[in-house]
């Protein structure tokens, strides 16, 4: 046992005699004069023990551990991956839950189409027996509605998103332009002021009393989800329905978001366009009808005016209360 004071072989001191990892030294030795201080020996480091050789067979452990611990973890992605794809993954299960759910819908409106088409049935064999032209004034009502499917000449516009803008730096794939509901409004309430008889967007019928509305991306008609292209089929005179539009206010916005924001639009012509019946809203009230009810028959009633403002509502007509499907 050596005596206090005493150093080992290769031990140096401060100035002051401390050992060099000596608290006490170390205020005394911030304050000494630093060439004095003896350095330390490369072997005599405290992290010279713990460094491992640098040797060949260590680095020929630390290639195989690197290369080991790369395989480890290359298989644990693709295993996350295969598991992201699986025909039981999340994903795939909500993708199914969704099929699942849209062919359901399906199913029930075909369900509803069918009870709506005896319902029909049962109401024409009542007004046939009747006296008193109820089924003439229905009639009127109906196509007032857009409650009948028409059948004639016509035009199809057809508005689509824009072509993929050119990335930006660091992107995969660039911006993309889409079909807004305030397009479709301006480019409906066009076809109406040029003398559209009868419109519907993707095989959902256009009224005085449609509502064309967006949600999240979502471009809605009447509460129904579209998709683009979206397709406006109006029936009428084609020579007399695109030169309107592109001679209106609908035509200079419909040139303007094209040349500005790459909005395709495209025309068609044809004489033989079909437009279905609207879907047939609950009857929530009645009134009995005046004698003068029928006196419009005249007109075409499911053209709405053209001075509304887009996208609005007008009262539905007279003698009927219903609400929007």
């Amino acid at each position: 046992m050596r005596e206090p004071g005493t150093l080992r072989d290769g031990e140096h001191t401060t100035p002051h005699g401390e050992t060099p990892y000596s608290p006490t030294s170390l205020l005394r030795a911030l304050t000494a004069d630093p060439y004095s201080v003896d350095t330390l020996r490369e072997d005599e480091h405290p992290a010279a023990e713990a460094t491992p050789p640098d040797t060949l067979p260590m680095r020929l452990l630390t290639l195989v551990l690197a290369i080991v611990l790369g395989v480890i973890v290359a298989v644990a992605v693709s295993d996350l991956r295969a598991d992201a794809h699986g025909a039981d993954s999340p994903r795939a299960l909500l993708e199914q839950e969704v099929l699942d759910s849209r062919a359901e819908a399906e199913q029930l409106e075909g369900e509803r189409d069918a009870l709506e088409e005896q319902i029909l049935d049962a109401q024409g064999e009542v007004l046939d027996e009747a006296s008193d032209g109820g089924a003439e004034r229905l009639a009127v009502l109906e196509r007032a509605g857009a409650g009948t499917a028409l059948t004639g000449p016509g035009v199809v516009l057809v508005l689509e998103d824009s072509a993929p803008l050119p990335a930006s730096p660091g992107d995969a794939t660039g911006a993309v332009n889409r079909v807004t509901d305030g397009d479709l409004q301006i480019a409906v309430n066009g076809l109406w002021a040029a003398g559209a008889e009868a419109i519907d967007i993707n095989g959902q019928r256009v009224s005085s009393t449609t509502a064309i509305r967006t949600a999240g991306s979502a471009v809605l008609v009447d509460f129904r989800p579209l998709s683009p292209p979206y397709r406006i089929t109006a029936l009428g005179d084609p020579e007399q329905l695109r030169p309107g539009v592109r001679e209106g206010e609908a035509g200079e916005y419909l040139s303007e978001i094209s040349t500005r924001y790459g909005i395709r639009t495209s025309w068609e012509a044809g004489e033989d366009y079909t437009v279905p019946a609207r879907s047939v809203g609950t009857l929530r009230e009645a009134k009995v009808l005046d004698d003068s009810a029928g006196s419009g028959a005249g007109t075409h009633p499911d053209t709405p005016p053209t001075d509304a403002p887009s996208g609005s509502s007008t009262a539905a007509p007279s003698g009927t209360e219903e609400d929007s499907p």
